[in-house]
């Protein structure tokens, strides 16, 4: 993608925000009051993926505003327990919604990183600079999680689910396409994924950048750009769409903004000031090779 247009930096440290939205507590605290968290996957699987983005919680200053944006862009349905909202895409829960409770605080998209073992990836982040903002804790339903920041901002929230990971399988329009971090040091954070989840790196250029791209035998599975100076480090989901431009076009007719984009993919903002983009690449495993984000 073309990254000459920077996107906007947001004030304060973001992942300490996410900590302080996503659990309720101040990121000193270890012990977060959590929603209930449903599981990953709606049907047990008994298998771990490490590596494979499984879930991605919005938090969010306006739940509702965030379902009308999110259900008119690409059809997807909600369901509301207490104060989280699970999101489905097709009929198959892939994502939360959870109220910001500080009006303050900034709004965005958290990814759910599976991991083989929570504790030792967050200790192994903590040792290379990064912060665990809270956990590791238990979560009913959902699994072992933790909750880390990298380069001051950029948070995941790290788990092992308790019922297994989702299926690898063709990305659905509206669903789940890749995640991307924007990173100051694209190979120190590649190698420090590369611990925590067994990835296998791939270095490759874009548009003359550099860019990393991490996955495993079956798929690539997540990016990693080097961050302009003016522009936060931070953790960018991706939503598969059947066409880019009309996408484009309804997300800013919703209220979006339109940040940057290339012939496959574009970077916007929400209603809400929640950055995410949309693409139209393929994953499947045997043209895995062939395509790039």
């Amino acid at each position: 993608m073309d990254r000459s247009l920077a996107r906007p930096n947001r004030p304060g440290r973001l992942a300490c925000a996410a900590a302080a939205l996503l659990f309720g507590v101040a990121c000193a605290a270890k012990q977060p009051d959590l929603p209930r968290l449903p599981p990953v996957s709606p049907d047990p699987t008994a298998e771990i993926r490490p590596g494979k983005f499984v879930w991605g919680d919005l938090v969010t200053q306006d739940v509702e505003a965030s379902k009308a944006f999110y259900g008119a862009l690409f059809g997807w349905t909600f369901s509301d327990a207490g104060r989280y909202t699970t999101v489905f895409n097709r009929g198959v829960p892939i994502a939360g919604m959870v109220k910001a409770r500080d009006p303050n605080r900034g709004t965005e998209w958290i990814g759910n990183l599976s991991v083989a073992d929570v504790d030792r990836a967050a200790a192994t982040i903590a040792q290379h600079g990064g912060q665990i903002e809270s956990g590791p804790i238990d979560a009913p339903d959902r699994g072992r999680i933790a909750l880390v920041s990298y380069e001051g901002n950029a948070a995941v929230l790290l788990v092992r689910a308790s019922g297994g990971d989702p299926p690898d399988a063709h990305p659905a329009i509206g669903g789940w396409l890749w995640w991307e971090l924007w990173a100051r040091d694209v190979d120190r954070a590649a190698a420090l994924l590369v611990e925590i989840a067994g990835y296998r790196p791939e270095a490759v250029e874009l548009r003359g950048a550099p860019y990393r791209v991490l996955g495993d035998a079956k798929m690539r599975r997540m990016g990693i750009v080097q961050a302009p100076p003016e522009v936060r480090p931070t953790w960018l989901p991706y939503f598969r769409v059947a066409d880019k431009a009309a996408s484009v076009e309804r997300a800013v007719a919703l209220g979006a903004r339109l940040v940057e984009q290339s012939e496959r993919a574009a970077i916007l903002v929400d209603p809400n000031r929640a950055e995410f983009a949309v693409g139209t690449w393929a994953l499947e495993t045997d043209r895995i090779r062939k395509e790039a984000p």
